[in-house]
């Protein structure tokens, strides 16, 4: 992240107070030589059944070993699955009562790091275990047990946060979960002084304008917000959201942000967030659901760790003949700077994952993994990009 940090360095040098660096950047080359492979893979899980009911989001992909580690959070069981061979490699079960129980209240997320040690992480409290299952430590993610920043009153830390692939900190959202409330930024939590940085970003007033909301009645409440999604970088932490073709990246030497606003010379570059405010009933909540789900969403980052490039797939309904529209399918490169390199239009038939990019993804060898949901088993569609120098 050298040019990063060089921009940095000069806005530091020219301003004082906002420590906040805006950076809009040009439209990227679209088709710089670009093709690709698309198929779909099957996992062979044997006579096991995969557990699917939270569409892997409660996995974790090891990318030195090239496992994709899958939690079934109501057993402790975790199940192994071998990328390369596309089986299911083994079955490790874990305790769920006694000393070494990784489930306090509901786990609902796995990490294995590269030095074997195994987390469970739960609503404010992480455990973490051994290579040989042996628990070692909790944590919990409350003001009493962290030195440092100190949350603000009836703020929490999410629990869906990121642990770093050495085990040394956990990333996550902060603020007011409650409907109505905000999420304040971000906070770091280091794992091994148990101490707290908390990096405010304002970015949730904006998002809250993309959010349908119905009032069935007094107290009854549902609404349909945008995703937000973090990704680690190294030390750093790097902030998208579904709705915009933006992000926020947390440089951790020098603890600033920057923001980086990109633009699409195939979609939208924004959701219009013009939504109908007066909805008090289901049929005319799906109704303006759909027409929001219909606009430009964007995808999370995902990181190609050997070739040091992102990619994020986005998807918006073209309605240029109304009588035929049609998804358009994009995938925008990005480099270890995180600058927009390409990005590319795909095939219109590509199953990208659901509406909003829930499941699960990785990169596995050059090639793109996204979950695809289907009747008991376990498939993947795979997107492998090549790209042909001038």
């Amino acid at each position: 992240m050298k040019n990063i940090r060089v921009l940095i360095l000069l806005f530091i040098l020219s301003s004082c107070g906002d420590n906040t660096v805006d950076v809009r950047l040009p439209a990227a080359n679209v088709s710089p030589n670009f093709n690709y492979v698309l198929d779909t893979v099957f996992i062979d899980a044997g006579d096991e059944q995969i557990y699917l009911d939270m569409e892997l989001n409660m996995s974790d992909y090891s990318v030195n070993e090239g496992l994709l580690y899958n939690l079934k959070p109501e057993t402790g069981r975790v199940e192994v699955i071998n990328i390369d061979s596309l089986r299911l490699d083994s079955l490790i079960n874990y305790k769920i009562q006694g000393p070494n129980s990784v489930k306090q209240y509901f786990p609902f997320g796995i990490k294995k790091t590269l030095f074997g040690d195994t987390f469970f992480k739960e609503y404010r409290i992480i455990h973490k275990l051994n290579s040989s299952g042996k628990k070692i430590d909790s944590y919990e993610l409350i003001n009493r047990e962290l030195t440092g920043d100190k949350l603000p009153f009836d703020t929490e830390i999410d629990g869906l946060g990121e642990i770093s692939s050495d085990g040394s900190f956990l990333a996550s959202f902060y603020g007011n979960f409650k409907i109505g409330g905000n999420v304040l930024g971000i906070a770091k939590v280091n794992l091994i002084d148990r101490s707290l940085k908390l990096v405010p970003i304002d970015f949730w007033d904006q998002l809250k304008k993309y959010t349908v909301t119905v009032d069935y009645d007094i107290g009854k409440r549902n609404s349909s917000p945008e995703m937000k999604f973090l990704l680690l970088n190294g030390p750093d932490i790097i902030l998208s959201t579904s709705a915009s073709n933006e992000l926020w990246y947390y440089d951790s030497e020098s603890e600033s942000v920057i923001h980086k606003e990109f633009h699409s010379q195939i979609t939208s570059d924004q959701k219009s967030g013009k939504y109908r405010e007066d909805i008090n009933n289901q049929q005319l909540y799906m109704y303006w659901v759909k027409r929001k789900n219909d606009e430009v969403t964007f995808g999370p980052l995902i990181k190609d760790h050997t070739a040091q490039r992102f990619y994020r797939y986005s998807r918006e309904l073209n309605t240029n003949d109304p009588q035929k529209p049609f998804y358009v399918y994009v995938l925008t490169v990005f480099d270890e700077t995180l600058e927009q390199i390409s990005e590319h239009r795909l095939n219109n038939s590509i199953p990208i994952m659901g509406k909003y990019f829930e499941g699960k993804s990785f990169v596995h060898k050059g090639s793109i993994y996204s979950y695809l949901k289907k009747e008991n088993e376990l498939a993947f569609v795979r997107l492998k990009p090549s790209f042909e120098s001038n």
